[in-house]
């Protein structure tokens, strides 16, 4: 027979509807089963599971040849089995609706797997970056401590150390010479009070002086005006005096003009010498007086010479004093015990490089 009718109990409608479902659950079914073979590397018929094979019919097979759809499904079971195969048809529906389910999620974990490559690509490509920054930063990081090593190198220290040293050594110096510097100035102070003291003497010595020879030398003028007057005649102090002795010799008894004589000769001796006396007295007494006693805005001169030293010299020496006190005070509080204990810590500090060097082999 060229064509045999269908079984009873399934109709032409039936058939064609069982077909077409058949042919798209195993269209999707095998996309499905790509895409999981491709991410799980697995078969996806286990996954999906087979199609249950067919009983054998109980009626006798078919005469005529299969239908096209005979490649895709098993041979149709008997009529009485056609509700068992609707039943297989909707479970293989079903699970070719759980297969697009699976295909969407795996879609959208395929896309979210993109995109955690290309985010990784990202922070692979800045830490990238950053390592490059921090190679360099490692190499001026190098360049500096290099730097550091000759800065060290230098051995300041060592310099600051014997600078202290040589400083404080002088300023201990000074320090020690200080008691006899006061002790100088309290006897410069000493005499230049007894200095003082004796001005007032001095000046009232030179105006005695001053009224002493002017006396003087009235007196000797007086005595030579007398003398022209007695002689008669105008001619030398000591020619007037000689002439006038003589003439009084011969009034004397005998015996008596050679003591006159006597007398007279020294006498104009005296008077002789009276002359230069007084220059004398101006020229090597009077006049350097003068200088050192002399009124200047009311006081003497030697007064003016002597308060600068007692008010400028001996008190700002005395200040000095104290000032070199206070120095080295300063000094060794503020300076050489700090700059001590910072040099002691740089030594600790180079030991403990040194060690860690040591240690870890740089």
């Amino acid at each position: 027979m060229t064509r045999q009718q269908q079984p009873e109990g399934v109709s032409r409608r039936s058939f064609l509807r069982f077909a077409g479902l058949t042919v798209a659950a195993a269209a999707a079914t095998g996309g499905g089963a790509a895409i999981l073979k491709q991410f799980e590397k697995k078969p996806v018929i286990d996954a999906v599971g087979r199609f249950p094979e067919s009983s054998p019919p109980t009626t006798a097979p078919y005469t005529t040849a299969a239908p096209i759809v005979s490649d895709i499904i098993p041979t149709l079971p008997a009529a009485a089995a056609g509700d068992d195969l609707f039943a297989q048809l909707a479970a293989s529906q079903a699970e070719v609706m759980q297969l697009r389910a699976s295909n969407d999620q795996l879609l959208r974990d395929l896309a979210a797997l993109q995109t955690a490559e290309g985010d990784t690509r990202t922070s692979r490509d800045s830490l990238a970056l950053e390592l490059d920054d921090a190679r360099n930063r490692l190499g001026v990081l190098g360049g500096l401590v290099a730097l550091y090593q000759q800065l060290d190198d230098a051995d300041v220290g060592g310099i600051l150390e014997d600078g202290l040293g040589a400083v404080g050594e002088k300023i201990g110096e000074l320090v020690g010479g200080a008691p006899a510097l006061a002790s100088g100035l309290d006897m410069g102070q000493l005499a230049l009070g007894q200095v003082e003291a004796h001005i007032p003497l001095l000046d009232s010595g030179r105006s005695w002086l001053e009224v002493q020879a002017a006396k003087m030398g009235g007196f000797y003028g007086e005595v030579e005006t007398r003398l022209q007057r007695a002689v008669d005649q105008v001619a030398d102090f000591l020619a007037m005096l000689a002439a006038w002795f003589e003439s009084l010799r011969k009034w004397l008894p005998f015996g008596a003009g050679e003591k006159a004589a006597d007398v007279m000769s020294a006498l104009t001796n005296l008077l002789a010498e009276t002359p230069v006396t007084l220059t004398g007295l101006d020229a090597n007494l009077a006049q350097p007086l003068d200088v050192w006693l002399q009124r200047i805005d009311g006081e003497p001169a030697l007064t003016r010479l002597l308060r600068p030293m007692h008010d400028e010299v001996i008190a700002r020496a005395r200040t000095t004093v104290d000032q070199a006190h206070t120095v080295a005070a300063v000094y060794e509080s503020n300076l050489a015990a700090p700059a001590r204990a910072a040099l002691g810590n740089r030594q600790t500090l180079r030991q403990q490089i040194a060690d860690y060097r040591a240690q870890n082999q740089i």
